[in-house]
């Protein structure tokens, strides 16, 4: 049996996304998923990095006084994307016709891993009826259909066709680790730690995109969007030690050791991400890996002195580009 393709998804993979949606009605601004170097100003009001800083070290410092207001603005900037733009692009949209959805097309039944927040890829996948969340983000996950109505149930499918493992993790999913054990005659309660969490889903304010799902009611365990993924910081091992990050990216090596390729779109491959990224590569030893991004040529040359085992290719294209090109390389 022919091994599969599996595709790691990075911040460019969605930079295409608000051109492929046209000008969505309704807004006076234009709306955009920003790259991370864009998040300076939208986040710190900033057009250029301080001294010896990265953009990370501006994130660190904010959550080190306590200050979420940053990482929040991240957050609502990107469902805002979610918001208006998926729309357009869904088998539904004025829009249906663009790159994202021939390469979903194109590619069946290869699973997704993805270091984005954004749930692009999974609005898509659910518009043409081969993704839901109970189980499309790798692990059981409580949903609720709330848009009830025979032809929309009827033609969800029983399972999903694909993964989508979020290794940073999802705005709209969240961890319920804890429950309340209260003894006989007694009005106060003792939290306990779950042998096994319950993954919540929550689009929040995007739930429009998931039709016909909604949101479940917050739970005692309740974690708002920016408490759901892994802050883009200089450090991220700590945030790779949670129960949900730790169980997707056992999946994800598992993924790419039975691979026969891996395509790597729009993942800039930072070293403030070597924790995050480094253990996908050591299992890709001997495998093809093809880059594909405007800087792929650069990134090759770096990447090829430390990770010299891997069959390294590189397409120095936008995931547009790459698509309408017919994936070249692959």
């Amino acid at each position: 049996m022919k091994k599969p393709i599996i595709f790691i998804l990075g911040a460019g993979f969605c930079m295409d996304a608000a051109a492929e949606a046209g000008n969505p009605p309704g807004i006076q601004e234009p709306v955009k998923y920003p790259s991370l170097f864009e998040f300076l100003k939208v986040c710190f009001d900033k057009n250029v990095l301080p001294p010896n800083k990265s953009i990370e070290d501006l994130f660190q410092e904010s959550i080190d006084k306590r200050d979420r207001k940053p990482i929040k603005i991240l957050c609502e900037t990107l469902m805002e994307a979610d918001y208006f733009i998926t729309p357009q692009l869904k088998v539904d949209g004025s829009h249906r016709k663009n790159v994202y959805m021939r390469f979903l097309d194109d590619f069946p039944v290869s699973h997704l891993i993805t270091f984005n927040y954004d749930s692009l890829p999974e609005i898509l996948l659910l518009s043409k009826k081969v993704w839901r969340p109970e189980d499309g983000y790798g692990v059981p996950v409580r949903a609720k259909l709330k848009f009830r109505s025979s032809s929309n149930e009827l033609s969800l499918p029983y399972k999903s066709h694909r993964v989508i493992l979020h290794l940073h993790g999802s705005l709209c999913l969240y961890s319920d680790e804890f429950y309340t054990e209260y003894k006989q005659g007694s009005n106060y309660g003792m939290q306990r730690k779950k042998q096994k969490s319950d993954y919540i889903f929550d689009p929040d304010n995007i739930g429009k995109c998931f039709v016909p799902f909604g949101r479940i009611s917050p739970t005692e365990n309740y974690k708002y969007k920016e408490e759901r993924v892994i802050a883009p910081v200089p450090n991220k091992a700590k945030g790779l030690k949670g129960e949900f990050i730790k169980n997707v990216y056992g999946q994800a090596i598992d993924l790419i050791s039975n691979s026969r390729t891996i395509v790597v779109i729009g993942y800039s491959f930072n070293t403030n991400d070597l924790a995050s990224y480094s253990p996908l590569l050591k299992v890709a030893a001997k495998k093809r890996v093809l880059l594909v991004s405007p800087d792929a040529n650069s990134l090759v040359l770096r990447l090829k002195k430390e990770y010299y085992n891997i069959k390294w290719c590189c397409k120095a294209m936008s995931f547009k580009e790459w698509v309408l090109s017919d994936y070249p390389d692959l």
